[in-house]
């Protein structure tokens, strides 16, 4: 089981949705007993979320939802009313999407322009006189904030377009967000996310120098420089980016995701760094904000990291009937099989799912030992960065890292969004609900991490500058272990 259970959470997100019902007129109250339904049944962490103990606030939450839902207007008012549904679980892992939506609007403009191009309008037309026009930078994208084009019939006052992006969804002279002034710099904004779908939301320039997306993002101008605006360090600039620089001469690597690049390509930041890593008196690891993915992709850090053999536990299924056909399906697929294909070839692994169907299935009721091919003597010691966006695969590196005792672990508690994995997206009808199939441990009703995540050795209040603390309390840790 060990081998083949790692990294199939985005294979499920990839894999079109299982059907269970066909198409239907969209009552929200029908809709709302069968999603409930569904849960109750196939998701695997309810047996943990729903108990003796809390059965009867459970009933009473779902009581008041399902009366909201016979009340319901609209899909979106419904859709709404599903998700305060599910507040009930407190897991990450699960929520609802409607079927075949086409209610979410994406909007994808493309104005050409150069950062030449602009800076000569900008002179042209002393647009020096409004502290909003300029060219800002946040994380991996500098977009050129303009007045919207005088052809252009679009409601707004003003746009960001892309000049340069790290994001290889979005081009040059895209347009990134669309601002419309409220009163003095408070503006309305469509903000278009990594997919191109509009997030309203409300955003103000608190200094000629800073622009705030609330509750999202901050903007700094690059030009025209504004005196007295701290200027973002690399480490800042390449936020969103996988990356590893050099802060105090500390290596810092920087890992914002587990899904968006290859293993290799970790492999290969690491090995560009490899003699300045493993001589270095301390490595600095940033996994704030990175949500998961798939394990391997953190696998070619390890070496720098664990110092020996680290424990995990078993992982396991929840083999209802829906789950278990899903399950099979997405093995066969997994490794280019047909579904007779793979009932021949791995006839003892197909088996094992169809002998336990209704049961929380283990191959292992304890712990497997993990061991990384290799390990390096050096970096004597690893900080890793937390904080509450850690999810789902980004727990898991934190969970095995932790192990080693060269590593200590600043921040705030991680996400808690572990305990269940591999998204199953089952198609309702009028939605789609998506939950975890599968358990991290045998032990989770007794040692969850969901809700609460995994704690850092170091509780650094996030108002705090974490890195900057985090090396200093290092450095000191170091000194005092020498005088030892």
């Amino acid at each position: 089981m060990k081998h083949f259970i790692k990294s199939y959470f985005f294979l499920a997100l990839l894999l079109l949705p299982f059907s269970q019902t066909q198409a239907q007129d969209c009552d929200c109250a029908d809709s709302f007993q069968i999603t409930m339904d569904t849960y109750e049944k196939n998701y695997s962490l309810f047996q943990y979320k729903v108990t003796d103990e809390n059965r009867d606030l459970y009933t009473a939450h779902s009581d008041i939802m399902l009366d909201r839902a016979k009340q319901a207007k609209d899909l979106t008012e419904c859709i709404t009313i599903l998700e305060k549904w599910l507040e009930f679980f407190r897991d990450g892992h699960t929520y609802i999407i409607r079927s075949e939506d086409k209610s979410v609007e994406t909007y994808n403009e493309n104005i050409p322009i150069t950062m030449e191009e602009f800076k000569s309008n900008y002179a042209k037309s002393a647009s020096n006189d409004n502290p909003i026009l300029g060219i800002w930078k946040n994380a991996g994208y500098e977009v050129a904030i303009i007045p919207n084009p005088k052809n252009n019939s679009r409601e707004r006052d003003y746009i960001g377009v892309i000049l340069e992006s790290a994001n290889p969804n979005w081009k040059k002279g895209d347009v990134k967000f669309e601002l419309m002034n409220i009163f003095g710099t408070n503006y309305d904004i469509n903000y278009l996310m990594g997919d191109h779908t509009i997030k309203q939301i409300t955003g103000e320039q608190t200094d000629r120098g800073v622009f705030e997306i609330k509750t999202l993002s901050n903007w700094t101008k690059l030009w025209p420089e504004v005196e007295n605006v701290k200027k973002p360090s690399e480490t800042e600039r390449k936020f969103d980016q996988f990356h590893l620089s050099y802060v105090d001469n500390i290596p810092y690597l920087r890992l914002p995701d587990f899904y968006s690049v290859d293993p290799e390509y970790v492999d290969s930041i690491m090995q560009a760094n490899h003699d300045r890593i493993i001589t270095s008196e301390m490595m600095i690891v940033d996994v704030r904000d990175n949500s998961g993915g798939s394990d391997a992709t953190y696998f070619p850090v390890l070496p720098y990291v664990l110092d020996g053999p680290v424990e995990m536990p078993s992982n396991g299924f929840w083999l209802s009937d829906d789950n278990t056909e899903y399950l099979i399906n997405a093995m066969a697929a997994s490794k280019g099989y047909s579904l007779e294909e793979y009932k021949q070839k791995d006839k003892q692994e197909y088996e094992s799912f169809i002998n336990n169907k209704g049961k929380a299935y283990f191959k292992g009721e304890g712990t497997w030992t993990f061991a990384a091919d290799t390990i390096y003597k050096g970096p004597r010691k690893v900080i890793i960065l937390t904080d509450e966006g850690v999810g789902s695969s980004g727990e898991t590196f934190v969970y095995r890292a932790n192990q080693s005792d060269r590593v200590v672990v600043y921040g705030q508690n991680t996400a808690g969004v572990v305990d269940g994995f591999n998204g199953f997206p089952l198609d309702l009808g009028c939605f789609t609900a998506v939950f975890p199939t599968s358990y991290r441990a045998p032990d989770i009703a007794t040692n969850p991490i969901d809700p609460y995540g995994i704690a850092p050795d170091v509780y650094v209040d996030k108002e705090e500058d974490v890195l900057s603390y985090a090396i200093e309390h290092m450095k000191q840790l170091i000194k005092n272990e020498g005088k030892k």
